[in-house]
């Protein structure tokens, strides 16, 4: 499912587009509705969509406006607008296409199955592009880089500079030895598949940590603390694996 904003200055508007997605457009999910530039900088930062459906002319601003206020666009875009002469200015902000009102069905599916073809292609291109930064001839082991990707940037960190990761909920908050807590909407668990086969232990369902930084094991409260001083749990499961190691 493509995970997608509509950001619209009319009530009516919103939920004819949100129809129109529902009957026509399966692989959308609406994750929320913004009315404004400062509501919809809102929602995209909170929902770190896919795809968003942008009106031009807002009561705060433009569609441009919004765009220009946020650090990067990691999503794709959709401009909606009465105004055909915004067209040529819209694809320099990199549109996947623009649907004029009053909005056609068939124009709305045609631009959503573009923006899916072009989501697809993407996140091809970023697995690809993660894969080869670590692949190395001799050794998978021997990775180098990661890149972690947040609502609103894109890191590219050392492997060795990160001290441990926790998960919360659906995200992964990681933490290295610059301090700076970098938080992902991915998994623990994808990275783990990345992650384990080096210098990294899962020692609870909610951390893991780069042994590197380990700086001392409490037996009679089961936590490892780290070279920073955190104090991280080590569940009754993963205890035997950290021995071994410490072994």
């Amino acid at each position: 499912m493509i995970q997608t904003i509509i950001i619209d200055d009319e009530v009516k508007s919103r939920e004819t587009i949100r129809e129109m997605l529902r009957i026509y457009c399966p692989t959308v999910e609406v994750v929320a509705l913004a009315q404004d530039v400062k509501s919809g900088i809102l929602a995209i930062r909170k929902f770190n969509p896919e795809l968003i459906l942008l009106d031009i002319r807002m009561p705060d601003g433009s569609g441009f406006d919004l765009l220009r206020q946020l650090p990067s666009v990691n999503f794709k875009i959709i401009f909606i607008t009465a105004f055909e002469e915004y067209a040529i200015k819209a694809f320099k902000f990199s549109a996947i296409d623009y649907v004029l009102k009053p909005i056609d069905p068939d124009e709305l599916k045609s631009a959503i199955e573009t923006a899916h073809a072009a989501i697809e292609k993407d996140n091809i291109s970023d697995k690809l592009t993660t894969f080869f930064q670590h692949y190395d001839s001799d050794s998978v082991l021997r990775k180098k880089q990661i890149i972690l990707r947040t609502s609103n940037s894109i890191y590219r960190i050392s492997i060795d500079d990160i001290l441990y990761y926790e998960s919360k909920k659906n995200y992964t908050i990681f933490h290295t030895i610059s301090g700076e807590p970098i938080i992902t909407s991915h998994t623990i668990k994808e990275y783990d598949d990345m992650l384990l086969d080096g210098n990294f232990l899962r020692l609870h369902q909610s951390y893991t940590i780069n042994m590197k930084y380990l700086r001392c094991y409490y037996k009679e409260t089961n936590e490892a603390e780290m070279i920073n001083g955190i104090k991280i749990p080590v569940s009754f499961r993963r205890k035997d694996d950290l021995m071994r190691l410490l072994s």
